[in-house]
């Protein structure tokens, strides 16, 4: 793909993971990335959730990692929905690269935990647009925990239910990658990504995936 063509078309990246597995630290390097490849980049950041502020409401004031998982399901899905039709669908039209902290991962993953079941989960979020690239940072739930704890609260914020229970975070980790397999088995192009490493390590490998395979797809490579 040519420098001066590569705004023409919108782009779709979501990042995902247990908290505390690194994505943010990915995104931003990756927003950095895309911006100096080419001055025709114009990038769009989005995160879930989006809008909804009833959400955080719910995960701290209620400590069970268990409860309520049908309604926060419906909330996060709706969320969404706006996020998509508000932010995703009208810059992927301008031709921007949107990147997205949390997608319909989040919700497969996190209310697959509390005991709903992750097909479901993904068939109720069949008609929201697939991203170009998911990327998984996936790393234990005890080392993600331990990157949690030396972060200074006042910037992190309060931790939450899902934070709070490392079963959970087990269960949650395994729930990325179950479904990872599940949607790569639907043709969607998902990554799973060793997250521990150093930063640097990791985005090198986001950063090769993101330049060789999703702006220059093999198919489209000259010989």
């Amino acid at each position: 793909m040519k420098e001066e063509d590569m705004g023409k078309k919108g782009l779709f990246i979501a990042f995902e993971g247990i908290d505390g597995c690194g994505k943010s630290t990915q995104i931003r390097k990756l927003v950095q990335h895309l911006f100096e490849k080419s001055k025709y980049n114009h990038i769009v950041l989005t995160r879930n959730p989006y809008k909804n502020i009833n959400i955080r409401q719910i995960l701290t004031e209620d400590s069970d990692p268990y409860t309520q998982a049908e309604l926060l399901a419906q909330l996060y899905i709706t969320d969404r929905e706006h996020q998509v039709e508000e932010t995703v669908k009208p810059n992927l039209e301008k031709g921007h690269l949107v990147l997205t902290d949390r997608y319909k991962f989040s919700t497969i993953a996190y209310q697959g935990a509390q005991g709903l079941d992750m097909g479901e989960l993904i068939s109720r979020q069949a008609h929201l647009p697939v991203p170009d690239a998911t990327f998984i940072i996936d790393v234990p739930a005890t080392i993600a925990r331990e990157r949690m704890h030396k972060e200074d609260v006042s910037v992190r914020g309060k931790e939450h239910k899902f934070e709070a229970n490392i079963d959970f975070a087990v269960q949650l980790r395994d729930n990325y990658l179950k479904a990872a397999g599940m949607l790569q088995a639907q043709k969607e192009h998902i990554f799973v990504i060793d997250g521990n490493r150093h930063p640097d390590e990791i985005f090198g490998e986001i950063k090769n995936i993101i330049d060789n395979v999703i702006l220059s797809p093999p198919a489209h490579t000259a010989v």
